[in-house]
């Protein structure tokens, strides 16, 4: 038997790129993985992530990764796209191309993984299985899981060799994302092209530095 899974990476931070991944496993080369430790990529260190793409890179039949920068996101979701929309096209196109696979599970990013599977499984006209925690209990899911992240932790490096600072995870309950973003708006007067401007942690900093003007004009202080 050769299975399919697709997850996600990336899907609530303020800063960064969201990463879709899929791969093509057989049941034995699974087994083994395993073996090794493989789970939910949240539950490992970053070095045991790296060390088990390793291993799925040497057996996986088949993958494909879709990055979606924060521009992206931010322009699909003016256009009324919303975040469960954009990955559900990112899924249907990764298990349109994977090649070989009997069964398909995906880790459920909407509320109801029922409706999830029955349009999924409709779009691609193949059964898929969408599951909410897919990524602890099929371990199909888990290598996509650990994929997607390890591509987007290195995106986010990156990222912070480009910026000449660690603004860490880009998660908004990050300190050093908070920081970093309170520090680019002061100084650019404007968010990075990096954040998800569509994002309410964005529109806040926004309004209030705007708000701080308009405070500053009235009193003469500005």
């Amino acid at each position: 038997m050769i299975f399919a899974g697709v997850d996600e990476a990336g899907r609530g931070p303020v800063l960064g790129p969201l990463v879709v991944a899929g791969v093509v496993l057989n049941k034995r080369d699974l087994d083994d993985l395993v073996d090794l430790g493989l789970t939910d990529s949240k539950l490992l260190s970053r070095a045991k992530r790296e060390e088990l793409y390793a291993e799925i890179m040497k057996r996986a039949i088949d993958h494909k990764v879709i990055i979606l920068p924060a521009e992206f996101i931010d322009t699909n979701r003016q256009t009324t796209t919303n975040l469960n929309k954009i990955e559900f096209n990112a899924a249907v196109e990764i298990l349109n191309s994977l090649n070989n696979w009997n069964q398909a599970y995906v880790d459920a990013f909407d509320r109801n993984a029922k409706r999830l599977q029955f349009v999924l499984s409709n779009t691609i006209q193949h059964e898929v299985v969408a599951e909410h925690f897919a990524d602890r209990n099929y371990p199909v899911v888990s290598a996509a899981s650990i994929i997607a992240k390890v591509i987007r932790d290195r995106e986010i490096d990156k990222l912070h060799e480009e910026f000449g600072v660690d603004f860490g995870s880009g998660y908004p309950h990050d300190p050093k994302t908070s920081k970093f973003l309170e520090t680019y708006y002061s100084t650019h007067k404007e968010l990075p092209m990096i954040a998800r401007k569509s994002w309410n942690t964005a529109k806040k900093l926004v309004e209030a530095h705007e708000q701080k003007q308009l405070d500053e004009f009235f009193s003469g202080e500005g």
